[in-house]
């Protein structure tokens, strides 16, 4: 039998594959950075549900039993994303309860940005967020905008904004708190109103670059 020559110049190394595999990743654009729920990487009890109300078709929903006293790191999603230039932040999402909820019910969840990038105003002065904090908002039927802190020590109430340093990848952290709470997507957005961000947002997927 004879033997089979391959032309050097067609033997691809396992460094060249490497290489040449596309890489994508989420960014920001026109003051917006979008990140779609099914975007995290899932584990423990969330699932991605399918729904026409939902952005690009699909939603996720925690399933597990409630954890409103600290977080269940077992239930921890996290996504990575990037961004072309530092700059602050404002952070809300779309977000649904289930039609039978009871007031405010299944309407929230834990949330953390790696190394203490979260901010918070308490008594008019900034406050680092250095760990998980409660996220909520409510809305039934459609997937509504909004989202604020509900913090513990101390006890107030702010908006989240997010301080990115410079350029490059970051990470975004939530971890269950209510079951059968339904995420869409998150809003992140900078350079431009909360009334701005809301009313563009609402057509709005995520930006994906890729090379």
């Amino acid at each position: 039998m004879s033997e089979v020559i391959i032309p050097e110049e067609e033997v691809i190394t396992e460094e060249e594959q490497v290489v040449n595999e596309e890489v994508c990743k989420i960014v920001n654009k026109d003051g917006l950075l979008i990140i779609e729920a099914e975007s995290f990487d899932l584990k423990g009890s969330w699932r991605i549900v399918e729904d026409i109300k939902a952005s690009n078709g699909k939603y996720i929903e925690y399933y597990g039993s409630n954890s409103y006293t600290t977080p269940n790191l077992s239930q921890e999603i996290s996504v990575k994303f990037t961004v072309d230039a530092g700059a602050k932040y404002l952070v809300k999402w779309y977000m649904r309860q289930p039609d039978s909820a009871e007031g405010d019910k299944s309407n929230d969840a834990w949330i953390y940005f790696p190394e203490n990038l979260g901010r918070a105003y308490v008594n008019d002065k900034s406050v680092t967020l250095e760990h998980y904090e409660k996220f909520v908002s409510r809305g039934k039927g459609e997937f509504v905008y909004g989202g604020v802190l509900d913090l513990h020590d101390p006890k107030a109430s702010s908006w989240l904004t997010v301080v990115f340093p410079r350029a490059g990848e970051y990470t975004l952290k939530i971890c269950a708190r209510s079951e059968f709470f339904q995420l869409d997507k998150l809003v992140l957005s900078t350079g431009i109103s909360n009334d701005e961000a809301h009313e563009q947002s609402k057509t709005l997927s995520e930006s994906i670059e890729c090379n």
